[in-house]
């Protein structure tokens, strides 16, 4: 992917600015945790015939109580999904009173598209919750919180719920179904994805037939010649009444992914009435160690304002008793 050399102010009319430059970095270590590594989720067919089985990795408190669980969905850019991204993220959030699953769904190279992406993460909602007393699941709620890529398949994920097309299952309460959503500079209109960047990024993006291409299911063409497909892949395509709480997250210096893209699923959600909050991170690059080799960017991802952000996302949506079963 090209990085941006020049990029347009983020618009703040409908969100928060956060400045981390002072703020400390999370704390880990406070809670003993519990790891599952390689955790065989689902079984999938691959177009060459062979099959995948896509895993996990479990983080939880060393206690007995039952916890709300969080699917985790690495980025990647579509062309990877490495479960063990992230890992320290991980650990403070389920530090913090939850079942953290890292979990891995199908990209561009195993021949998936959004589609199966979404397929696989609602396979992995089912069996961890039909498994709920082998890992002191509470089935009751659960968020799914992706980076990048992984943030794009989470916004899907969660405006998706009941989809018939997404999911198989027309239940808005399904063990599929999600209650809450984090999306951490993830994608969304992949044809508007460089439109706050320089002339030489945008036209790049406009010109090249890429990966992202394949993703949305016409692998090699341009998007000016797909615009339908390319918006059967946005989330903000199925926004409804229904879709379930959304925090979104973009660093204003963002070169890879254009800070706009979750603003797009914002304003969708907003328009439809429904709950959705979203922060710029001041001076943040495209994501953390998992994404990026830059320790600046890494560091505002992981300072404590950020991340205590998320936590309290996920506590104030997930931790109620009265959810439905």
């Amino acid at each position: 992917m090209p990085v941006a050399t020049t990029i347009a102010p983020s618009d703040l009319a409908d969100s928060t600015l956060l400045h981390v430059s002072s703020s400390p970095q999370m704390t880990l270590g406070a809670v003993d945790i519990d790891s599952r590594p390689d955790v065989i989720l689902s079984t999938v067919e691959l177009p060459n015939g062979a099959s995948r089985d896509l895993k996990a990795d479990i983080l939880r408190p060393a206690t007995e109580d039952r916890l709300p669980l969080v699917l985790f969905l690495p980025g990647g850019a579509f062309l990877r999904c490495n479960k063990a991204m992230a890992f320290d993220l991980r650990r403070h959030v389920a530090e913090s009173g939850f079942v953290v699953a890292s979990v891995e769904y199908r990209v561009a190279p195993d021949g998936g598209t959004y589609l199966d992406s979404v397929h696989d993460v609602r396979a992995a909602l089912v069996h961890l919750r039909q498994h709920a007393d082998d890992f002191g699941i509470d089935p009751r709620t659960a968020a799914v919180w992706g980076e990048s890529a992984g943030g794009h398949v989470a916004a899907l994920t969660g405006v998706t719920n009941g989809l018939p097309e997404f999911s198989g299952d027309s239940d808005a309460f399904s063990p599929g179904t999600v209650q809450a959503v984090v999306d951490a500079f993830g994608t969304s209109l992949l044809s508007a994805i460089a439109d706050d960047f320089d002339e030489e990024a945008r036209l790049h993006y406009e010109r090249t037939a890429t990966h992202f291409s394949a993703y949305v299911g016409k692998a090699g063409a341009l998007f000016s010649e797909i615009p339908e497909a390319v918006g059967a892949a946005d989330p903000a395509t199925y926004v409804t009444a229904s879709a379930p709480p959304f925090l979104l997250l973009h660093g204003s210096d963002d070169t890879l992914v254009s800070s706009s893209q979750t603003q797009h699923v914002h304003q969708a959600l907003l328009t439809a009435g429904m709950d959705s909050t979203r922060y710029v991170v001041a001076g943040a690059n495209h994501g953390d160690f998992g994404v990026l080799a830059d320790s600046d960017a890494a560091l505002a991802w992981s300072s404590a304002t950020v991340t205590n952000v998320i936590t309290e996302f996920l506590h104030s949506h997930l931790d109620s008793a009265d959810q439905p079963k």
